[in-house]
Formats: C-alpha cells, sequence, structure tokens
C-alpha cells in the first residue's frame, strides 16, 4: 500500500503544475518547480547593457519576466547569481509580476527560444516584481518583499 502511494505521489508530482497563488489583469503571483527554471542576462562581453529575465515552463505554457531597466552586463550576472543563491535548497520557485501578458507563441518566437521553452504554445511575459522561496524574498524594489503589507507591488488589487 505504501509503495502504490509513493508511486501516485511520485506521479502527481512530476506532473503538478503551476500553483496560481493570485491572478489579475494586472497581477500575476506562481509558483513552480525549479527544474524548467532559468534566469538569462541578455547581451554577451562585448556589449554594456543586459536585461534579465526570469524564464518558466508550466506545460505548454512560458512565463518570462523581466527586470524593467537595463543593466551592465556585470551587474546582470552578480545579480543573477544572487537570485540563484537563493533557491539551491529549494525545490520551488515563486516569482510574480505586473502587467502580465498573454499570447500564443508563434513558430518563429518558438525557434528563437532553447529547450524546453520553444516548446511552448503560450507565453505570458510582463515585469518582475518578486522572487521567493522558503523564507527568502528578493524584489526589483525591495520595499515589495515587505509582505503582507506589500504584497501587490505597487498593482491596484482588483476590487
Amino acid at each position: 500500500m505504501r509503495l502504490i502511494f509513493l508511486i501516485v505521489l511520485i506521479f502527481v508530482t512530476a506532473n503538478a503544475s503551476a500553483v496560481i497563488h493570485k491572478r489579475t489583469e494586472y497581477f500575476l503571483d506562481l509558483e513552480l518547480s525549479k527544474k524548467t527554471f532559468l534566469i538569462t542576462c541578455s547581451g554577451g562581453p562585448q556589449d554594456d547593457n543586459s536585461i534579465l529575465s526570469f524564464h518558466l515552463m508550466d506545460g505548454d505554457t512560458y512565463y518570462n519576466f523581466y527586470y524593467r531597466r537595463v543593466r551592465t552586463v556585470k551587474d546582470c550576472h552578480k545579480l543573477k547569481i544572487e537570485y540563484m543563491d537563493m533557491l539551491k535548497e529549494h525545490d520551488t520557485v515563486r516569482i510574480v509580476a505586473n502587467h502580465p501578458t498573454e499570447s500564443e507563441m508563434s513558430v518563429s518566437e518558438a525557434k528563437a527560444e532553447s529547450a524546453p521553452f520553444n516548446k511552448a504554445r503560450k507565453i505570458i511575459f510582463g515585469p518582475f516584481i518578486r522572487l521567493q522561496t522558503g523564507n527568502k524574498c528578493k524584489a526589483y524594489f525591495s520595499k515589495d518583499c515587505d509582505l503582507p503589507k506589500n504584497y501587490w507591488g505597487g498593482v491596484n488589487p482588483e476590487t
């Protein structure tokens, strides 16, 4: 009996989808396995500027949340390391964005992405608010980690 329970638990966990904690027209708070989580810095060593982006995949949905302004490539990589260090001992990542935009992925958009993101049928993207895992939080604006006071990250909740 325990073996059956364990097999079912593993199957359910492996196929678990995103947990949407809150979604409105202007706000998205979701939690996913970090197995399909990636942080990137656009550009390369020859570039002066870079955009920090967070990439997550859930089924056929690709989530892409990004910093609101460019950073130097060096600063972007430093931030990337800080975020990844937060996640070391955790299996899930909780990420919040504002003004999420949802659209179907075109063939050309999918081809431009790396695996597994190139398999997506739809993309949801928007400006990054914060990343949380366990009891750790790091936000674009540090005050947005003052929870629950600043849960909405500057977005007016719908009434």
